[in-house]
């Protein structure tokens, strides 16, 4: 009782501080993610946060979901206290969010207890990553055959995971130092088991690659069930996010880079053009979500039906599995109670035909006859009557659909995009020859400190006008127009050529005004203004070959800020002996840097600067 006195006591301080109102007023996900500014981590403030951190981490070194660690009340407290010995979550960004943020008070103050937290909590992802590769929602499993044990995409839970362990990898900025090499070693196998499963989840959509479900199977790696409302399918909104992040790797394999092609081609294949997802207010008062008309714009399921002989195998085995498990469900209807079971609700419900189509379901403890049931109507339809003369509902309610995502353009970008600057990127790195390429992007940003900003491989951007880092859609880095930027360079390198690809944040044309003391018209080199909103991304070249750039190399744009991913085409010495791997004349190799380190790319091959594969 005296401990749960002392960090109540703690708490309170926290909250009413000369720093409350700025910590209070953010989400715990802000405070985790450097929403506090990066002063603030290492203060006083933020070690009487962490230590609340440190004594609700469960003993087998995680966190529950859904708490708002800052901010807790005292029942709360109470709750998290006396369930330690319980399981760890990793959905919901549980986890991973406090390592984060352990990770950046540790930097901030190198106080030991936060280092060795923060340990705990990776070997229990160590402990949880399944031989697979993948994780599930919670550690320990269930063990009893739940969703909970599959391998979970829903919620980015893998994404996440893959993030944290790559930036532990890096061994730079929240991460310098946190672990040993040998600790670093065991991240690399564990991001590369998560990383095969990923590639092997990836649904067969009767012999082309499609995208992904929300959970996967650990057994078979085929789409499983989650909740009632969460049938097997491939998601839409999980697919977009995992894509998103498989596009930032680094020196992807062919495998990789076939894997996303493939799932963007299939999910531009099946949209739905033209539509957009409107919140309003419905006749009866209610706060309802409805499907609009909208050029340029397209929607996706949230769950979409896999059809073919890969659908009958999928479903069919879903309706086994309900069948074997024998629960029944039941519903009262004017006084007469109703049985029905999960396996004849969903197997009478499925309908083949709407194979590709959006798949809807109802989780509603008050309608418990509905659980796993197939809709196929997102708006309003009328109820139909089963055998028993019950109405059974056609379609979702307004407060299904305003309260879960079903629809959503959460691929459009990713397509419209995100993959065409992926793509830009890898041509790019194939077509480089004998130069290194190094890129200025939010990808490899690590930290800023006014208006430095500091990215991997030794490489900086400075400006003269005080301009605080930003970031804009797709990995791009804000630039104001009129204002000279400085990349500086390490010592020795020689930028043969720059690209940038971006967009302009504006309605009205920008443009490249000047690369390292050349000038141009603003009809050269344009970044085109938005279109109805729509950014409209471009690359441009600037040859610097009759003139390198050597320790420092300028620009500046004109007319409006413009956001960009900047790539150095670059020669010379980087303080790195030539590799000593041989290569056959008739093989085209790939020079680049990863981390600091020179890496030559031979076809699936990766070799170091000694010539050993990686």
């Amino acid at each position: 009782m005296k401990r749960l006195s002392l960090i109540v006591f703690a708490l309170l301080t926290v909250c009413i501080g000369t720093g409350a109102t700025d910590l209070t007023s953010l989400k715990w996900s802000q405070v985790c993610t450097g929403g506090m500014g990066s002063d603030w981590y290492g203060s006083s403030e933020s070690q009487e946060v962490a230590d609340i951190v440190l004594s609700v981490q469960r003993t087998n070194g995680g966190w529950m979901k859904n708490y708002e660690l800052h901010n807790l009340s005292a029942s709360d407290l109470a709750t998290l206290l006396s369930e330690r010995d319980e399981h760890s979550c990793f959905d919901n960004y549980s986890t991973t969010q406090e390592m984060r943020f352990l990770a950046k008070v540790y930097q901030g103050c190198k106080v030991e207890k936060y280092r060795e937290a923060f340990v705990d909590a990776l070997e229990l992802i160590f402990e949880a990553e399944k031989s697979c590769g993948g994780w599930s929602q919670y550690w320990p499993l269930s063990g009893n055959g739940s969703y909970r044990d599959y391998i979970t995409f829903n919620d980015d839970l893998m994404t996440n995971m893959m993030k944290l362990l790559e930036d532990i990898i890096s061994n730079t900025g929240d991460f310098a130092d946190i672990v040993d090499d040998e600790t670093r070693t065991q991240c690399q196998t564990s991001y590369d088991n998560g990383l095969a499963v990923i590639l092997k989840c990836q649904v067969d959509d009767n012999g082309t690659k499609a995208a992904w479900c929300a959970q996967h199977d650990p057994d078979d790696l085929l789409p499983a069930v989650g909740r009632p409302h969460e049938l097997p399918s491939i998601s839409g909104s999980e697919s977009a996010t995992l894509l998103s992040y498989l596009m930032t790797i680094e020196n992807p394999s062919d495998e990789l880079k076939e894997a996303i092609t493939a799932a963007v081609e299939w999910l531009d294949a099946h949209k739905i053009e033209g539509k957009a997802i409107e919140d309003y207010t419905n006749d009866d008062g209610e706060s309802d979500r409805r499907i609009i008309d909208k050029a340029g714009s397209s929607i996706w399921g949230r769950f979409i039906q896999i059809g073919g002989e890969s659908g009958r195998a999928i479903y069919d085995k879903f309706f086994t599995m309900l069948k074997e498990r024998g629960t029944n469900r039941s519903y009262t209807y004017n006084g007469t109670k109703y049985t029905y079971s999960e396996y004849e609700i969903a197997s009478g419900s499925y309908n083949e035909d709407m194979a590709y189509m959006p798949i809807y379901a109802i989780y509603d403890d008050t309608q418990q006859h509905l659980y796993y049931r197939f809709l196929y109507n997102y708006e309003d339809t009328d109820p139909v009557e089963d055998s028993n003369g019950v109405p059974v509902r056609t379609s979702l309610t307004a407060s299904n659909r305003s309260s879960y995502q079903y629809l959503g353009s959460w691929c459009q970008s990713v397509i419209e995009v995100e993959y065409p600057a992926w793509k830009a990127k890898i041509e790019a790195q194939e077509e480089a020859g004998d130069a290194v390429l190094y890129e200025i992007s939010n990808a490899t940003y690590t930290s800023s400190t006014g208006s430095t900003y500091y990215f991997s491989n030794d490489l900086s951007v400075t400006n003269e006008k005080s301009k605080n880092y930003g970031s804009g859609t797709s990995n791009t880095v804000k630039y104001s127009s009129g204002v000279t930027y400085t990349i500086e360079l390490p010592d020795g390198l020689s930028v043969q050529k720059i690209a940038f690809y971006g967009y302009d944040n504006y309605d009205v044309d920008a443009y490249l005004s000047s690369v390292n003391g050349q000038t141009f018209a603003s009809t050269e080199y344009v970044f085109p203004a938005k279109v109805d909103g729509t950014a409209q991304f471009v690359s441009h070249q600037v040859d610097l070959s009759d003139a390198p750039a050597t320790e420092s190399l300028t620009f500046s744009l004109g007319s409006k800020q413009c956001c960009l991913v900047i790539t150095l085409y670059c020669t010379g010495s980087t303080g790195i002996d030539e590799p000593s791997v041989v290569i056959p004349a008739a093989v085209k190799a790939v020079k680049r840097m990863n981390n600091g380190r020179l890496e030559i790319v031979v076809g699936d091959k990766v070799y170091n600067a000694a010539g050993t594969q990686l």
